[in-house]
């Protein structure tokens, strides 16, 4: 296999990688139907093409940039099945998204602390600046059929501490967000305004998600409303950008 390889070509050797190992993406060599879309290791990449695993691990990125593969650490690298639309409107919930979609979402709860509402948070819950508020911190995971959990959302939200005291523990009983501000009594809330974006991920958010720091995420930032316009909640969330497509519904804000 390493007689691919054109050195000297003046094609760097691990884009050559690169272009070889997406061919074969392209040619299902790798997943779509196989029982495993791994690809091989990194050390056989590396005997394979006759090079050292740096080599190899910069094609990997390459390939990643380009929304072919799935870097999970821990487990390897996978064949990109497709990203997953995740719809915006004027009721966006998580889980009823992804049941859409035919998968299973698992939650967990990283922190939740009260604090005072820096300016922003304030401005986007319309009370002043300094006042107690709830800062919850989620991760969302799909469940595939063998139980293994793929990072799909972190995020971070906010909830005026006055109007939802305990928030956290409530939330922790329902493990819901919507369950959680009915016992609140709002039976219903919509979004008021989302705003889209995109960067690379800061050490924090790459390690919820599971991706490296030069995959990119989309971020969308929001602030849901209840039946009177008055907000209950401001949150910012990170999806990774070759997992997750974000599909804006013509009657959101």
């Amino acid at each position: 296999m390493t007689a691919q390889l054109e050195r000297g070509s003046g094609v760097a050797v691990w884009r050559q990688i690169a272009q070889i190992l997406a061919t074969e993406i392209g040619q299902r060599r790798y997943g779509e139907g196989l029982p495993d879309d791994r690809l091989p290791s990194e050390t056989e990449l590396a005997q394979r093409f006759g090079v050292n695993r740096h080599t190899v691990r910069r094609a990997i990125l390459g390939l990643s940039e380009q929304g072919l593969v799935n870097v999970e650490h821990g487990r390897g690298t996978f064949v990109q099945a497709g990203a997953i639309g995740y719809v915006i409107g004027r009721r966006t919930r998580f889980t009823e998204n992804l049941s859409q979609h035919n998968l299973k979402t698992a939650q967990e709860i990283l922190s939740a602390q009260k604090m005072k509402a820096e300016a922003n948070v304030a401005q986007a819950l319309e009370i002043r600046a300094g006042a107690p508020v709830y800062r919850v911190e989620l991760t969302r995971r799909s469940l595939d059929a063998q139980g293994i959990e793929l990072p799909l959302a972190y995020s971070e939200n906010w909830f005026p501490a006055t109007r939802f005291p305990d928030f956290p523990d409530v939330f922790a009983q329902h493990t819901s967000i919507s369950a959680t501000l009915a016992s609140f009594g709002v039976t219903d809330y919509t979004r008021r305004e989302s705003r889209i974006g995109a960067r690379l991920p800061d050490a924090d958010i790459a390690r919820h998600l599971g991706i490296n720091r030069q995959q990119p995420v989309l971020s969308v930032e929001s602030t849901d409303v209840d039946e009177a316009g008055k907000p209950v909640k401001y949150g910012i969330a990170y999806f990774p950008a070759d997992r997750m497509q974000l599909v804006v519904q013509g009657e959101t804000a």
